[in-house]
């Protein structure tokens, strides 16, 4: 195996620790050697592949989004019809808080920081806006092609994807609440009745 590749291998391999780490004992509560011992690596290779603990969270904060933000695209790479695309947006943005439970808990924990980090507010930020561009490109096609009606892209974008995330905040809060395959069906109604009423 390449240098390269074993390096890659290696890194996500203290990144998946990490996540593991946090999800168990929370962000400001694991330390280097709990991540050493996960990972079945010592705390020296840590160190050589981040340079410290803020390092390898930017790296867990990067692995979260990007995990999630390529399993939207390759759903969506499927779809050719405009309402099917925004059916999978739906789905997949709800379904992350059920199927990657672990990977929101870490991203609620991230949330703590951004008034202390800088980078971790970007970086956050950035993740919502390639969900509501990604969100306004559907619709945008969908004006476009009329099968959607004129709404603003920038604002509807942010509404849908706002109404998603607080759903699936309240889930992870209290999962005997609402069933989420019920409210997944009803937030569809809702947006698609809103996007085609005439």
């Amino acid at each position: 195996m390449p240098k390269n590749a074993i390096a890659n291998e290696r890194k996500n391999q203290i990144v998946k620790a990490t996540v593991d780490c946090i999800t168990s004992f929370g962000y400001h509560n694991f330390s280097m050697q709990d991540v050493a011992k996960k990972a079945g690596v010592s705390k020296g290779i840590i160190h050589y592949y981040f340079l410290n603990k803020d390092d390898l969270m930017m790296s867990v904060l990067d692995r979260v989004a990007g995990d999630i933000e390529t399993m939207l695209k390759e759903k969506m790479d499927q779809a050719k019809l405009v309402h099917e695309k925004m059916e999978i947006f739906i789905e997949v943005t709800m379904n992350v808080v059920r199927d990657s439970k672990e990977y929101y808990q870490v991203n609620m924990d991230f949330w703590t920081q951004i008034n202390q980090k800088e980078e971790v507010r970007s970086v956050i930020a950035s993740h919502y806006g390639k969900f509501r561009e990604t969100c306004g490109i559907i619709l945008a096609e969908g004006v476009a092609n009329g099968e959607f009606v004129d709404v603003p892209i920038k604002e509807t974008s942010a509404a849908i994807v706002g109404m998603l995330d607080g759903l699936s905040l309240q889930w992870l809060f209290d999962e005997n609440e609402f069933q989420i395959d019920r409210i997944l069906n009803h937030s569809k109604k809702m947006i698609f009745s809103f996007l085609e009423s005439k």
